[in-house]
């Protein structure tokens, strides 16, 4: 299928999900309807089933077949905010072949675990080319205390970008991994994140890539979008957004630095082990096509 034709079945499934999936129904306080399901609430939104996946014993293998190729690698591990009670690790998985960088962050907002989990089973994979990057979770201490926010203030650190070393809390995290992503100089940003509907008419962004530009990258980002709606690629269609909101690393990174960024969001209705596949499915999409894995 020619790439104008995919462009445009894209966008026509697109459509058709957002509109199927934007408004959601509340028939009491109690339960959501999202795509013709019903889903309990907490209050705030959806509901999020019990995590069936243990992260500290979980391996790749648990969530299929990703990443199973062993490659020589020569890993390390530096710190962001080093000292701080808000220090991050990011982990370098460093090929023997030159290759294409690629970065990826996880757990900006401490919540979205699926995102951060993901994150953290790629701190073991191997690469046939090319350096990772990997942050598993960013917001250490959202993870920590299973919030959206970074620190007591309720700062949302994903509206903090580009940040501030004098700033507050959420601008120096923003600005100490800004400014690592800048010095690196990847060719690819990730950004693992997860979404729910809060409940009646509010916009549904689980199951959605998110974009602000895709200088370089239009034509692979159309395929595996395409991918997902036909079946080949994830556990459901996925639809997309553009751009970012304004102060998060997606719009920051992809309008300043001009690198182009891919938020994942997956659904936090949905049982964890699935969100995990669906994220890491997306992953091993992305660095097959940049020839880092198989």
């Amino acid at each position: 299928m020619k790439n104008g034709s995919k462009r445009i079945l894209c966008v026509i499934f697109a459509c058709l999900m957002f509109l199927g999936t934007c408004s959601a129904e509340a028939p009491d306080s109690d339960t959501v309807i999202i795509n013709g399901v019903e889903y309990e609430r907490d209050g705030w939104g959806v509901k999020e089933p019990e995590s069936d996946v243990d992260i500290e014993t979980a391996t790749l293998s648990d969530f299929g077949d990703f990443f199973s190729e062993s490659y020589p690698v020569e890993k390390s591990s530096y710190y962001l905010m080093e000292g701080t009670e808000y220090e991050v690790e990011v982990v370098e998985i460093q090929s023997e072949t030159e290759g294409p960088v690629v970065y990826i962050v996880s757990g900006i907002h401490g919540d979205e675990r699926a995102g951060w989990y993901t994150g953290t089973l790629l701190k073991e994979i191997t690469i046939k080319c090319g350096t990772l990057y990997v942050i598993a979770p960013l917001n250490t201490y959202g993870a920590r205390e299973h919030v959206r926010y970074c620190c007591e203030e309720d700062i949302d650190l994903n509206r903090s970008f580009p940040g501030s070393a004098d700033g507050n809390t959420g601008e120096q995290i923003a600005n100490a991994v800004f400014t690592d992503i800048e010095s690196k100089a990847p060719d690819f940003v990730f950004d693992l994140h997860e979404a729910r509907s809060t409940g009646e008419k509010s916009d549904f962004l689980g199951s959605c890539l998110i974009y602000t530009t895709l200088e370089g990258i239009d034509e692979m980002f159309m395929d595996m979008l395409f991918a997902t709606q036909i079946g080949d690629l994830c556990s459901e269609p996925f639809s997309y957004n553009s751009p970012g909101p304004i102060g998060s690393i997606n719009n920051t990174v992809g309008n300043t630095l001009h690198i182009p960024v891919v938020t994942v969001e997956t659904f936090r209705g949905y049982e964890m082990s699935r969100r995990i596949a669906d994220q890491l499915a997306i992953v091993h999409y992305v660095l097959t096509y940049y020839g880092m894995t198989e």
